[in-house]
C-alpha cells in the first residue's frame, strides 16, 4: 500500500488540498463533531463520522477532547465559503478516478463470506473477490484458500462508482484478453494437454488453444498428435477462428510464415459521357461482352479455389 504524506505545514486556507496531512489542536467539541485549529486562520470541521475508521461513534468525547492535538487530513475545502472538513480517518492510497481493470494491488483479508472475501488494498473501500475468481479450479469455500488477516495479491475486474462497488481477483488476468485476438495473429505458446483429436496450447490467453490434427501439418493426415508435438513443449502457432460466445480457439500450425490473405473488391470506375456516347454508337456490344468476360473469369476462379479447399479438407479427415 501508498504510504500516507508527511504532515503538512499551511498558513492560509489557499494552500490546503484533499488528502493533506494536518496536525491541529481541538477547539470545540459539539454534538455533530468537534472544530479544529489548524493554523490557516479559520478552524476546519471533523463531522462525527469522520472520526474513527470502520466503527461507528456514538459520542464525539470518547473520541476527542477539547486541547487535545490530533492528526487530521483534509476532506473537503470551499474557497468561495472558507468552509474546510477534516477527517482523522486517513484518506485511501487510491481514489475511484485512478482504479482500471487490470491493476494489481497487495492487499490484505479483512472478512470472509460464503460468496467470497473482502480485502482491503488500500482503495476508497474494500474490494470482493469471489469465490469464483479465488482459484482456476472449482473450490466450495473461500476459507479453503484465503484466512482473514492474510496478505494477497489482487487485480481489478470491475469498478462501479454509481454502486460503490470494486471486484478483484486472486487469478491473474490473462496477458492476452478476448478482445486482443485475431484471426491470423502468431504466437509461441505451450503444449499443456493431449487428446486423441489434438493438443491445448496456452498461448497467454484466458484458456488454451485447440490445435487439431488436421492443423498440425502441411501434408499428410496425422494420426497421433504425439508425431507432432509433446506435452509441454513450446509450439509456434497461428490464430484460425475465434468464437468469443463460446470462448474458443482454434489453432493451426500451417501456413505460420504467409501473410493473411486480403481479400479487396476493386471499385469499378464509372465510364465518361464521351465514352457512354461511344458505347451507345457502338451498340455497347464491346463494353458488355468485355464486363461479362471478366465475372465468368472471377466466378471461375471462385470454384476453382472451392474445388481445391474441399479435395484438401477430404484428404486431412
Amino acid at each position: 500500500m501508498t504510504e500516507q504524506p508527511t504532515t503538512s505545514r499551511v498558513s492560509s486556507i489557499t494552500d490546503l488540498r484533499p488528502k493533506m496531512k494536518l496536525s491541529g489542536t481541538v477547539k470545540k467539541v459539539e454534538l455533530f463533531g468537534a472544530f479544529i485549529d489548524i493554523g490557516v486562520g479559520r478552524d476546519g470541521l471533523i463531522h462525527i463520522s469522520r472520526l474513527r475508521a470502520g466503527a461507528k461513534v456514538n459520542r464525539v468525547e470518547d473520541v476527542v477532547k477539547e486541547g487535545d492535538v490530533v492528526e487530521v487530513w483534509v476532506h473537503k475545502v470551499d474557497q468561495t465559503t472558507g468552509r474546510v472538513e477534516l477527517t482523522m480517518v486517513p484518506p485511501p492510497a487510491v481514489d475511484w478516478n485512478d482504479l482500471t481493470v487490470g491493476q494489481k494491488f497487495t492487499g490484505r483479508v479483512r472478512t470472509i463470506e460464503k460468496f467470497g472475501a473482502f480485502i482491503d488494498f488500500g482503495g476508497p473501500r474494500e474490494g470482493l473477490v469471489p469465490i469464483g475468481a479465488m482459484s482456476r479450479e472449482r473450490i466450495n469455500s473461500a476459507a479453503d484458500v484465503v484466512q482473514p488477516e492474510q496478505e494477497v495479491t489482487v487485480w481489478v475486474t470491475s469498478v462501479d462508482v454509481d454502486r460503490q462497488r470494486i471486484s478483484l481477483s486472486l487469478v491473474e488476468p490473462p496477458a492476452i484478453p478476448w478482445e486482443a485476438l485475431q484471426r491470423g495473429q502468431t504466437y509461441k505458446g505451450k503444449v499443456v494437454r493431449m487428446e486423441r483429436f489434438g493438443a491445448f496450447v496456452d498461448i497467454g490467453a484466458e484458456r488454451p488453444g485447440l490445435l487439431h490434427v488436421r492443423e498440425m501439418g502441411a501434408g499428410d493426415y496425422v494420426k497421433d498428435p504425439a508425431e507432432i508435438v509433446k506435452l509441454g513443449e513450446e509450439v509456434e502457432v497461428k490464430v484460425l477462428e475465434v468464437d468469443r460466445r463460446k470462448r474458443q480457439i482454434d489453432l493451426t500450425m500451417r501456413g505460420l510464415n504467409e501473410p493473411e490473405e486480403v481479400v479487396t473488391e476493386v471499385e469499378e470506375i464509372p465510364p465518361t459521357a464521351m465514352e457512354l456516347a461511344l458505347r451507345q454508337a457502338m451498340g455497347g456490344k464491346k463494353g458488355g461482352k468485355h464486363r461479362q468476360s471478366d465475372r465468368d473469369q472471377r466466378a471461375a476462379k471462385r470454384r476453382e479455389q472451392e474445388d481445391i479447399l474441399s479435395r484438401t479438407l477430404k484428404r486431412s479427415q
